[in-house]
């Protein structure tokens, strides 16, 4: 039997004419060692974890934890809790990757609670995807006593194809100026829950955790901002007559 010497230009050669079979090879067993970890991970029952999404301004990722590190606490029962920021752009310029992001967690039912502004409350709401909190408010509920009148009133309205009727569909967070010293801008948002939610009851507790524990008194800078901010609102509107 003859034998073929190995030889390192052999080897050279072999890898050269076949070195895409060797490469799929590793993406295949990664592949399959990624799709065993994952089907032999632990995931939390729903009814154990709360997952908390603002969309509108950039928040930073230390402000996200500081906040799950809080509500950890509040909530030990919870095996997860998280707080997701989806940065949009809410001038209308430059990059909708924001809108899109958020378009797609909400149509395949990601996310428990929300911060939002209102024109995407509405918009969202319309197609059923919050739902309404009026038993929630009302004497007995989870969130009664929580929020006053004018914030309540403030996300109720008549959604376009469900019953034709107000409903709390959110609730104001302007004044929730805990979230606000901590870089969270909720001026123009409000707080809602999905109505695809499986944890239910605890998607309302934490939205009255948020409305209990950031009732703090406004920054002195955001007194300072406003006056400014009517003076520059007053002179871009346009001249009438």
């Amino acid at each position: 039997m003859i034998h073929t010497p190995l030889k390192w230009t052999n080897v050279r050669q072999h890898f050269g004419y076949t070195w895409w079979a060797y490469a799929l090879m590793a993406v295949i067993l990664l592949f399959g060692w990624q799709m065993a970890y994952r089907a032999t991970e632990y995931v939390p029952p729903p009814e154990k974890t709360i997952h908390v999404t603002i969309a509108g301004d950039y928040v930073s990722e230390s402000v996200l934890e500081y906040y799950e590190e809080k509500a950890y606490e509040e909530f030990p029962e919870m095996e997860l809790i998280t707080f997701e920021n989806i940065p949009l752009s809410l001038t209308g310029e430059g990059d909708y990757s924001g809108y899109t992001k958020l378009s797609v967690v909400i149509a395949v039912g990601e996310g428990d609670v929300y911060l939002l502004n209102r024109e995407l409350l509405v918009s969202y709401s319309s197609m059923q995807a919050f739902m309404p909190l009026d038993d929630a408010v009302a004497e007995g509920g989870a969130l009664y006593g929580v929020f006053s009148e004018e914030e309540i009133e403030a996300g109720t309205f008549v959604a376009e194809e469900t019953d034709g009727q107000e409903h709390v569909y959110g609730i104001s967070a302007e004044r929730l100026y805990g979230l606000l010293n901590q870089g969270v801008d909720t001026r123009d948002l409000y707080i809602a829950c999905t109505s695809y939610t499986q944890n239910t009851e605890y998607a309302l507790k934490m939205i009255a955790w948020l409305g209990e524990q950031t009732q703090e008194e406004p920054p002195a800078w955001l007194e300072e901002l406003e006056p400014i901010m009517d003076e520059e609102t007053a002179q871009s509107l346009p001249e009438i007559g």
